[in-house]
């Protein structure tokens, strides 16, 4: 019976998250798991943040930090406790795995001029007192940005950092704790920080 009480409250907390953030996302006969979450700063109206294709499993974290950005995920692709942060746009192709821990991260966050993320925090600290969002005014206009993508059947192992316009190749595999700073070639494993090749897969590995 206590079962299953938990599973009618699972549900009902999960629909209630989805209720929350349905007009922002279109997503096909795939899966929200109980820790997947939406954040979104200063949301367009009618304007779709978040599509997901089919027989996908999101127990994933999904920011945006703007009013802009977009995030694409295929078909039967998995991401666990990981977490997306876009300002620009993220897209992860089919049959790709994204294990824990990871970041995907399509921007630099702040300004590499020290007087504009002095301004940054000075900012900050006025929205957080006058009780918005501690970004809610940032500007953005001092901040790079570069589309992130993530090719079919590519994997990425726990705790990796997915950096700005940065393409990881069809069925290339992350090391766990890799930093990707530059592009992924198709069908490799690479490792490290930053990330280099350090295997190249044989072709009777690679989908034909």
């Amino acid at each position: 019976m206590i079962e299953f009480l938990l599973n009618i409250r699972r549900k009902y907390q999960s629909k209630s998250r989805y209720n929350s953030f349905k007009d922002y996302i279109k997503i096909g006969s795939s899966h929200l798991l109980d820790a997947f979450r939406i954040n979104l700063n200063n949301p367009l109206k009618e304007k779709i943040y978040l599509s997901v294709g089919n027989d996908t499993i999101l127990n994933c974290q999904i920011t945006f930090e703007s009013e802009k950005g977009e995030v694409l995920i295929g078909n039967n692709t998995f991401i666990g406790g990981s977490n997306l942060i876009c300002r620009n746009k993220i897209t992860i192709e089919d049959n790709v795995f994204i294990a824990w821990g990871s970041y995907v991260y399509d921007h630099n966050s702040h300004s590499l001029d020290y007087k504009d993320r002095e301004n940054d925090i000075i900012q900050q600290l006025s929205d957080y007192r006058l009780g918005q969002n501690f970004i809610a005014n940032k500007n953005w206009d001092v901040v790079q940005s570069k589309p992130i993508l993530i090719k079919a059947n590519a994997w990425i192992g726990m705790n990796c950092i997915i950096l700005k316009g940065v393409t990881i190749g069809e069925g290339a595999i992350v090391g766990a704790g890799s930093v990707v700073s530059k592009d992924v070639p198709d069908w490799t494993v690479v490792g490290g920080n930053p990330a280099k090749v350090i295997k190249i897969l044989p072709e009777s590995l690679r989908k034909k």
